[in-house]
């Protein structure tokens, strides 16, 4: 029912901004905004309902499971879990934050934006309660369509329609090769229903080619190294809406198809092939930190430093430990939050001065005090600071290295010292100092601005001092196969 129920109100308000006319674009921004707010409540008193219910139920002391809705429409089994519950929470949380940033971005095709919001909102939703790999692969995809669209038509530079096909031809051309195992599995099985899959042991050298097939595809979405070429480019020309659902959610699918189906469906390959992805996913730690180091455009450094966390999850998730399972999705979480804020304060600079070049700000503590505070507290917990859920998140994902293996711990932890040095120089170079003359002008964040970042900030916090709040809910989750 609650699926059901948010699915229904997502497509009421794309029907209101439908039939709702487009020369009004205040009216337009407003009813979204209502209906995503809606939405958002709606979600929040079922999370605080089915924490104080504590409904969970553990299968067995080598798996983990908590299942909280189930909802089968014909063929079509959407699940709940504790594995979806946060990303779903955590795309219903980004949706009025990009409105709000987008409430002046934004002004020509108004009601398309928007529609396409909801678009996407509804296809997340899908991706992540799907448990059919054919409707995964067919939302997984889907979800390229409006993204494209926002990339292409309301990116804020030149390149955008070069920035919206390197999108939208690296994953597409990736996903083929899943697609090529959903087509083996099925002549195999003769279903693509997940739950029935999981349950048969597939031949240890067909595990291997389905798992590259489906490699292929889930890590060109985080983006893993070599495969993260078309992200820096299209952090830079996407308006701040199509950053903020990029980092915040969009990178978050490659990881969670490796949890959903990575493990249960291809366990041996899963183990044979960890060594080789543990070895990219320290490349990927190590050479985007250094590569975000020489950085002079503060949207691309942002971007670096996601593909370097995202190294981190791919990292804890292939240690095969609960505490590398549990630190990725942590991690996924804290990166939602923190860099969908890194990436509004990139543009709060843009929208002022027209510039993201760092050499171009020095002192803005002096003009702007209370987005320099924001902006070091996002910062901060970036670097994984304690007192934040990056803390959390590093922490468990350090120790998960370290039990697999002291050489990875070790590397890890240059990845984290590295993203310390860019993260600091970057906020001492644009905040510190004495003010550039022709910043003089620069004038506070506005209202609606800090009411963006606020929740961001906040929940960056609260999780961190309380992180047993995520942690009852993904401990422990059959639906991760792992052997303990």
């Amino acid at each position: 029912m609650y699926i059901k129920v948010l699915l229904f109100l997502i497509f009421i308000a794309i029907v209101h901004l439908f039939i709702s006319s487009r020369s009004n674009n205040q009216k337009l921004n407003i009813i979204a905004l209502i209906w995503s707010i809606i939405i958002l409540i709606l979600n929040s008193g079922i999370l605080l309902l089915y924490n104080r219910s504590n409904n969970f139920q553990i299968f067995n002391e080598n798996y983990w499971l908590i299942e909280a809705f189930n909802l089968n429409w014909g063929n079509i089994l959407l699940t709940i879990d504790g594995l979806s519950l946060f990303f779903i929470s955590l795309s219903i949380l980004l949706v009025p934050i990009c409105l709000i940033m987008s409430w002046k971005a934004i002004n020509n095709f108004k009601k398309e934006f928007l529609i396409s919001l909801f678009f996407i909102l509804i296809l997340l939703i899908g991706v992540f309660t799907i448990m059919d790999i054919i409707g995964f692969y067919i939302l997984f995809e889907a979800i390229l369509i409006p993204m494209f669209l926002v990339i292409g038509i309301w990116g804020s530079r030149e390149e955008k329609i070069k920035a919206a096909f390197y999108f939208f031809f690296y994953t597409l051309i990736g996903s083929l090769l899943m697609l090529l195992s959903i087509f083996k599995l099925y002549s195999l099985i003769g279903t693509t229903n997940y739950f029935n899959i999981i349950t048969i042991d597939l031949p240890s050298n067909l595990q291997f080619w389905m798992f590259l097939g489906f490699f292929a595809s889930l890590s060109v979405k985080i983006p893993m190294i070599p495969f993260h070429i078309w992200l820096p480019q299209a952090h830079v020309e996407a308006p701040v809406a199509g950053s903020v659902l990029l980092a915040g959610i969009l990178l978050k699918l490659g990881g969670y198809g490796f949890l959903r189906f990575g493990f249960p469906l291809f366990p041996v390959a899963s183990y044979y092939f960890s060594p080789f992805i543990i070895i990219l996913s320290l490349i990927a730690i190590v050479y985007a930190s250094f590569t975000t180091c020489r950085q002079t455009d503060i949207k691309r450094l942002i971007a670096y430093s996601s593909v370097s966390h995202m190294g981190l999850v791919t990292l804890a998730i292939f240690c095969h430990s609960k505490e590398g399972v549990i630190a990725s999705i942590i991690m996924m979480i804290a990166h939602g939050l923190v860099s969908s804020g890194l990436f509004m304060s990139s543009a709060v600079l843009y929208v002022r001065h027209h510039s993201r070049a760092i050499k171009y700000f020095r002192g803005l503590t002096v003009t702007m005090p209370i987005f320099s505070l924001i902006t070091l507290i996002l910062v901060l917990a970036n670097i994984g600071f304690p007192l934040t859920l990056n803390f959390i998140a590093e922490f468990l994902s350090i120790l998960a290295a370290f039990c697999y293996s002291k050489i990875t711990g070790i590397l890890a932890c240059l990845g984290a010292l590295m993203s310390t040095v860019y993260a600091l120089y970057f906020y001492n170079r644009v905040y510190f100092g004495e003010l550039s003359s022709h910043l003089l002008k620069s004038r506070e964040m506005l209202e609606f601005e800090f009411q963006a970042f606020l929740p961001l900030v906040l929940l960056t916090i609260f999780l961190g001092l309380f992180p047993n709040l995520i942690l009852q809910f993904i401990i422990p989750s059959s639906l991760i196969n792992i052997s303990l």
